[in-house]
This record gives C-alpha cells, sequence and structure tokens, in this order.
C-alpha cells in the first residue's frame, strides 16, 4: 500500500508525460485529478486501517536492493507520518483541481505536480537515509522546473536562489 501511494503519481507522471500525441488540455486536468484522487483514496484508507494505540511503523515493505551499500527498500508508516501523507495526497488534488484550465504546457506541468506528490510521499514513508536524500532530490527538480516556468515576475532569480538553497542543503545533508 506505502508503494501505491509513491509510485501510482510518479507512473501518472509518465503516463501524462509520454502520452503519444496530441492531447486536450481538458483531458490532461482530467486524467491528473484522476490520479490524485486515487492516491487520496489509498491515504485515507490506510488512515482508516491505522493503529493509533501502538507507537511502532505499520504497514512496513522491506525489500533488499543494494546490499554492498547497505541500502534497502525500507518503507513505513507512522503516527507523525500519516497526516503528512494524508496532506500531501489532498494538496496536490486541491492544487490540480485549482490550477487555471487554459495553462500552457499543461501535460508538463501535471507531471510535474505529480512527480512532487510521490517524492513528497516518499520521503515521508521511507525509514533509510539514503532513500529519503533520493527522494527528495527527486521532488527538487520538479519544483525547480514549476518555479523557473510558471512562476511570477522574477521566477529566473527565485528559481535560481530555490537551485542554490536546496543543493547547499542537499550536500549537507548528505
Amino acid at each position: 500500500m506505502l508503494s501505491a501511494l509513491i509510485w501510482i503519481p510518479m507512473l501518472g507522471a509518465a503516463l501524462i508525460g509520454f502520452w503519444p500525441g496530441s492531447v486536450s488540455s481538458k483531458i490532461v486536468r482530467n486524467s491528473a485529478i484522476a490520479i490524485a484522487a486515487i492516491t487520496f483514496i489509498l491515504s485515507v484508507i490506510l488512515a482508516t486501517q491505522f493503529d493509533a494505540s501502538t507507537g511502532e511503523l505499520q504497514f512496513a515493505e522491506f525489500i533488499p536492493w543494494i546490499d554492498v551499500l547497505g541500502l534497502n527498500y525500507n518503507l513505513g508508516v507512522d503516527g507523525l507520518s500519516l497526516p503528512l501523507v494524508i496532506l500531501n495526497c489532498l494538496l496536490t488534488g486541491v492544487a490540480i483541481y485549482s490550477t487555471d484550465e487554459s495553462l500552457r504546457r499543461p501535460r508538463l506541468y501535471y507531471s510535474l505536480i505529480l512527480l512532487i506528490t510521490g517524492g513528497v510521499a516518499g520521503a515521508f514513508l521511507t525509514q533509510n537515509l539514503l532513500l529519503f536524500f533520493l527522494f527528495f532530490e527527486v521532488e527538487l527538480i520538479p519544483l525547480y522546473l514549476l518555479i523557473a516556468i510558471w512562476g511570477g515576475e522574477r521566477r529566473g532569480y527565485a528559481a535560481t536562489k530555490f537551485l542554490i538553497y536546496t543543493a547547499f542543503s542537499g550536500i549537507v545533508l548528505l
């Protein structure tokens, strides 16, 4: 279930971004809303099955990945990360729904929003520091592009500042 919260938005972003041919803006927007709704429903189902009386990780997923580096695909949810995951899924739907329908380059925009959703969910659910770092970096690239392309008047300056600060914090984190 936890992997679905990460990979459904990412696969949806790939589907929207790389769909062959021309697709209308309305179809792209509705597809993004449907993907966001699916992830939100999954997060609500996760919340209904969550046992708040225990302080342990729940719904844990563990898959050995790169044993030489000690890197494992290790996910879990606790009482702190659960509300954040639900909020992430809810705000993704709100952000997509409130976006202007006459947006330029909608396929790229909605793909980036869904990539951010998957990256944020991964950062909240991972139990491995290196995997957290990977999900953190995955969400920064789409955020930079959103700022640089659809930002305000000084979007180039804001995107550059964002990149400098997040690159520095990523280096410190690593």
